[in-house]
């Protein structure tokens, strides 16, 4: 039978990809962001905010973030992982398509684009996605279709009423909340991905409640998989951004390390939507239900800010070993 044996949760996203020349940048499209008011923000930071956007801090912290994943991608590395269950939700939505709350993709391969980190602070006129993200190159990498349709099978018999994506719309790819393993994790798709979509979105927003119960039953799936098998699930995503809520996040990382199921399941959805890209706590909820009793360890907690509205984002690694 296969073996549950490691647990990844690791923020992606702009702020790891781009130098901290750059993060004014994504300060200043923040002020133009129609998801939450930047002025009414400002109005409520912290005094000292001023202090956590110099550009010695703004270093720091990018090499923190850069030895923390560093140190979570050879832990991932040292696992030998046959297989590994991507948790995240599409950030690609299109409004004719259909919106699952969780779903499974069961595709033969993984059409990713991967993300050149480039940055170049005297084009003054470059989009900010291209200056943050650079070029995109597609790929395709190996999936897991067996082990994805036992998940579907064993989670829709343990009550969960779970999507079936056996595609990806014509003309895209898998976006970088997937691509983010073969980016960092498993360079040359050197490990066969399940991405399971737990959606971020409202009003298709599973509650942290909900989020908890998922993992317990996709970890009994996992285990249940009739395979010689190592594998692993990551939470790709979060912590809090682009509205930076260190309160929320430091209560999130005490829950994760003390195993505090209750805490977990508690969380408030009203809190967690202040910032768009907050909910993606969600796939850290799941998997620490995933590897219970198994308790998380602390890589780093990096608060990167990037204006003096405290905008940015809760970057975090952590892990989970069974």
């Amino acid at each position: 039978m296969a073996q549950l044996v490691l647990g990844i949760g690791s923020s992606h996203g702009p702020t790891l990809q781009t130098p901290p020349e750059g993060w004014p940048r994504l300060g200043v499209a923040d002020t133009k962001d129609p998801r939450f008011n930047f002025n009414e923000l400002a109005a409520r930071a912290k005094p000292d905010i001023a202090d956590e956007i110099t550009p010695e801090v703004m270093h720091e912290r990018h090499a923190r973030n850069q030895a923390g994943l560093a140190a979570l991608v050879q832990r991932f590395q040292d696992a030998h992982l046959d297989a590994v269950v991507v948790i995240s939700n599409p950030h690609r939505i299109f409004n004719d398509d259909a919106h699952p709350v969780l779903g499974v993709y069961r595709g033969d391969d993984l059409p990713v684009q991967l993300k050149k980190p480039v940055f170049d602070p005297n084009d003054r006129f470059a989009s900010l996605r291209a200056q943050s993200l650079g070029d995109e190159e597609m790929k395709r990498f190996p999936a897991q279709p067996q082990l994805a349709t036992h998940l579907l099978t064993n989670l829709i018999n343990a009550d969960f009423d779970v999507a079936s994506v056996e595609r990806i719309r014509e003309g895209n790819t898998l976006d970088d909340a997937f691509a983010f393993l073969y980016e960092r994790f498993a360079p040359g798709g050197t490990v066969p991905a399940v991405p399971f979509f737990l959606s971020r979105y409202r009003p298709y927003q599973p509650r942290a409640r909900r989020a908890y119960a998922l993992g317990q039953a996709l970890g009994e799936a996992i285990a249940s998989w009739d395979a010689d098998a190592r594998v692993g699930v990551l939470a790709s995503g979060g912590l809090s951004h682009q509205v930076l809520d260190e309160e929320l996040d430091r209560a999130v990382i005490a829950a994760l390390e003390t195993g505090d199921a209750e805490a977990l399941r508690a969380l408030d959805s009203e809190r967690l939507n202040i910032g768009p890209g907050t909910p993606e706590i969600l796939n850290w909820v799941a998997v620490a239900g995933a590897m219970a009793p198994s308790t998380m360890r602390l890589v780093d907690y990096i608060p990167c800010y990037r204006s003096l509205a405290g905008t940015g984002h809760g970057i975090t690694f952590g892990y989970w070993e069974a």
